[in-house]
Formats: structure tokens, sequence, C-alpha cells
């Protein structure tokens, strides 16, 4: 990675309050455009709780937008790598990893906790087919991608 120049855009990360994130990204976004801080992008990434990340030249510019911001904690020390951030924003599809005969665990739905084993995977529609493995009769059902959670593969 080259080294940034003077006046271009890092990423720095922002220790805020668990459950407080959204609320922090708006009110620094708010500061930023009425106090003409050059913050060019605030991130809320879903899946790391407590952190707020901010785009903006230099970390005091992201120190100056939450200061006395009750529930942002600080700013931490060090620049993030877009590399890294880039792979919290993009979504990890399960559908893509899933095999027939793998087993699953349906994480939602009226099935909820329980085990199945994949019949067929139809990734342009993000949709698996399964046969549900808890019950006495042989059930097959369709259930989104983001149903499902990898419990152990075939054969282990």
């Amino acid at each position: 990675m080259r080294p940034a120049r003077r006046g271009q855009p890092r990423l720095f990360a922002v220790r805020t309050v668990a459950g407080r994130e959204l609320d922090v990204a708006l009110i620094v976004a708010q500061r930023a455009q009425d106090e003409d801080i050059p913050i060019y992008a605030v991130i809320v990434p879903p899946q790391i709780k407590g952190y707020v990340i901010v785009e903006t030249p230099a970390a005091f510019h992201a120190a100056n937008a939450i200061q006395g911001l009750r529930y942002a904690k600080g700013v931490v020390p060090g620049v993030l790598r877009y590399e890294d951030v880039e792979r919290l924003l993009k979504p990890e599809a399960v559908v893509e990893t899933l095999k027939p005969g793998d087993i699953v665990e349906i994480i939602s739905g009226p099935f909820r906790d329980m085990k199945a084993q994949v019949v067929r995977v139809i990734p342009g529609k993000n949709e698996v087919v399964l046969n549900v493995l808890e019950i006495e009769y042989p059930l097959q059902i369709t259930v989104p991608g983001d149903s499902v959670r990898p419990a152990r593969e075939r054969g282990k």
C-alpha cells in the first residue's frame, strides 16, 4: 500500500457505545455539514458493534466532529486500509458455499433452530431447497439463503 499524501482522504475508526452507532454516524455527518469539517463519508459496518468508520484527511477532523458527543468514546489511533473496510461491507453469500448434501441450521422462520440437509442451491434467486431432518416425514422447503447457517459438511 502506498503512503497517503497530505489532504488525501483516509479511513479512521471511531469507538462508540454499542447500539448507538447509527446515532453517532448521523450526528457526525450533520456536524460535518454544518461546521464545514472535511468528512467525506461515515460508515456503520453491520458486523461490528461499537465502531463507526469516518473518511477524512486527518484524524483530528474526526475528533472535532465527535467532540462532546455523548455516545462517541474517541478516535482509534491508526489508519484503516480500504481493502479491510471493503471486506466488511461486502456481504458474504452463504449460498455460494453450500453444496447438496451439506447439513445446515435454519436460523429464521417457522423452522428456526432445526437442522436440514441441502437438496439443491438456486444461486440466481439466493434460495436453498432443504430437507428438514428433525421431522418424522419427508419435508422439503425452500428458504432464502440468508436464513441458513452451515452446521457441518457432508461426510464429517
